[in-house]
């Protein structure tokens, strides 16, 4: 060390800390085992549902998300919330839940279909097919203000879905947005004829008939 120059003073507080505690260690060995067993957990409960999705429906359905802009980080005030809410999604693990689709239905017989990122399944009116400009998180009921139909947005989404589906013949094109799927490649990628201008990136739709939706992620998180 070079004579007369002063040690900063995050060195002098590291060159007099104190070693961990015993009861320290233990604290931190526990936390680190219950994080484990919770991954543990949401590992096994996705395998589940993947696994019973591929094989219990000819169709699956899947919205290709924008997981890296849903959890983007917010600024101001929303901030710690939005901090909540980055980490729900992420354990949810929406992108391990596709992948696991796409092969597992290879295997199975079974097909995946991913919707466009674009298409609006809970704006869209499953019985005339109008087209909502806005439709909030808030706002859990579909009403359609051009025939009236009102019905639970994720079951109108899980209508629209389905229905993309049946119109899906054969694959339009294939991959996850990864390079490799080393398990299995069964996607059909579909967007229905028509460019749409609304974005649905938060859907959470529920089976009908049979097609499955993916909606069902949330009982593996």
């Amino acid at each position: 060390m070079l004579a007369g120059r002063r040690i900063p003073d995050w060195a002098q507080r590291f060159a007099h800390a104190k070693a961990p505690s015993r009861r320290w260690k233990a604290t931190k060995a526990r936390l680190a085992n219950t994080h484990a067993k919770a991954a543990h957990a949401r590992a096994d409960g996705l395998h589940k549902l993947t696994t019973r999705l591929a094989r219990a429906h000819g169709v699956v359905v899947v919205e290709d998300l924008n997981v890296a802009g849903m959890t983007a980080r917010a600024a101001g005030r929303a901030k710690r919330g939005k901090a909540g809410l980055n980490r729900a999604i992420l354990d949810v693990a929406p992108g391990e839940l596709r992948r696991q689709l796409a092969y597992k239905t290879a295997w199975s017989g079974s097909r995946l279909v991913v919707a466009d990122r674009w298409f609006p399944s809970s704006k869209t009116c499953s019985t005339c097919g109008a087209v909502k400009t806005k439709l909030s998180l808030a706002q859990r009921s579909y009403s359609c203000e051009r025939c009236g139909l009102v019905i639970d947005r994720d079951h109108n989404a899980s209508i629209n879905l389905a229905a993309l589906a049946a119109r899906t013949g054969t694959a339009s094109g294939a991959g996850t947005g990864q390079r490799d799927l080393a398990n299995g490649r069964g996607e059909d990628r579909s967007m229905p004829s028509g460019r749409w201008s609304s974005q649905n990136r938060q859907d959470s739709t529920a089976p009908a008939g049979q097609t499955a939706t993916a909606a069902e992620q949330s009982t593996a998180a």
